[in-house]
């Protein structure tokens, strides 16, 4: 399997959640929807630094990725996502940005800091140089 391949099975493994949804069910309890970013901002007005640009927010479906990610947060941060947790969804990640290539920026990166191995292994030290 090619990375590209493997990043496509794993990205497959997130419920796409629209952000407009979560924005509304917690509009009027922001309190219960925390973010996890290192940045005081985002802790302090979570639902103004929302990702909104690209609609949508993701959930990891296997508790294995959402428990990385607990465990993981500045790497998470680093890559750029945007991280909250709440009581109903439990973690939700999010991208604020558009108009480049989620895949390479985003979700490419997270794959390899999960240092998942379901590609060629040749294929990912060639990558992995880049990231």
């Amino acid at each position: 399997m090619t990375l590209e391949e493997a990043v496509k099975k794993f990205v497959k493994d997130f419920s796409n959640i629209p952000t407009s949804l979560i924005r509304e069910v917690y509009k009027n309890n922001p309190e219960e929807l925390e973010c996890l970013n290192s940045e005081k901002y985002f802790e302090e007005r979570p639902l103004e630094y929302f990702p909104a640009m690209w609609g949508w927010m993701f959930h990891p479906d296997d508790w294995t990725d959402e428990e990385w990610i607990k465990r993981n947060i500045e790497k998470v941060e680093e890559i750029g996502f945007i991280i909250y947790e709440c009581e109903h969804c439990g973690i939700l990640l999010g991208i604020n940005g558009m108009g480049f290539n989620f895949y390479d920026a985003f979700w490419t990166p997270l794959y390899m800091a999960r240092e998942l191995n379901w590609h060629d292994k040749e294929e990912a030290e060639a990558v992995s140089s880049t990231f």
